[in-house]
């Protein structure tokens, strides 16, 4: 290897040739869409509804005691009898 230099060159060069685009450069549009596209619904219409304290609270504790003390499961397969 007589002229290693150029070799160096020609890596560094093949290199750099992988990170060129093939078009011109967007301002993020292509992942905007992208994203925009993943979402089912982007204007969904919401109804809200207000609860009182107490019944927020009944809620978080039922949910919070369904962990600590579990309902047992049924026997039986979901696929029939």
């Amino acid at each position: 290897m007589k002229h290693p230099r150029i070799l160096i060159l020609a890596a560094l060069l093949g290199a750099l040739a992988g990170c060129a685009t093939d078009g011109p450069a967007t301002d993020g549009a292509s992942v905007r869409s992208m994203v925009a596209r993943q979402i089912a619904n982007p204007e969904p219409q919401r109804a809200v509804g207000a609860i009182d304290g107490r019944t927020a609270v009944n809620m978080v504790k039922n949910y919070t005691d369904s962990y600590a003390t579990p309902q047992q499961q049924q026997a039986g397969s979901a696929f029939g009898k």
